[in-house]
């Protein structure tokens, strides 16, 4: 049993040298990779210094308010042409125009986009 666990290993090892050493081309010739990738893209391991493939793909950022998602609460609040003209950590402030005035909201950088302020 064990050694077939054995051979299965060092033939997946000698396959994965083998379609590394396949795949470099002169721009990475100054640099060692290696890795063993199982399934889908992104998870498995990976020891170089350019990593392509082994990060895991970006996930949600907890607790901050993305600039996508206050212009877009932002349009659905009645503000036309929104855009964002500030962001800091605490706050990110959108203006547009609303019944033919400027407008001006401003979201706190927290998760869901709460607003502070409208006026």
């Amino acid at each position: 049993m064990f050694a077939r666990i054995a051979k299965a290993t060092t033939l997946a090892a000698l396959i994965a040298v083998g379609a590394t050493a396949a795949t470099t081309s002169q721009a990475s010739a100054g640099n060692i990779e290696f890795g063993i990738q199982f399934g889908t893209p992104g998870y498995g391991y990976y020891y170089g210094s350019n990593p392509r493939w082994g990060a895991p793909p970006p996930r949600y950022r907890k607790g901050k308010c993305k600039p996508r998602r206050a212009v877009n609460k932002a349009w659905r609040m009645g503000v036309n042409n929104p855009r964002i003209v500030r962001r800091n950590q605490k706050r990110v402030v959108v203006k547009g125009w609303r019944h033919g005035y400027k407008t001006k909201v401003v979201f706190a950088n927290a998760r869901h986009c709460p607003v502070i302020r409208f006026r």
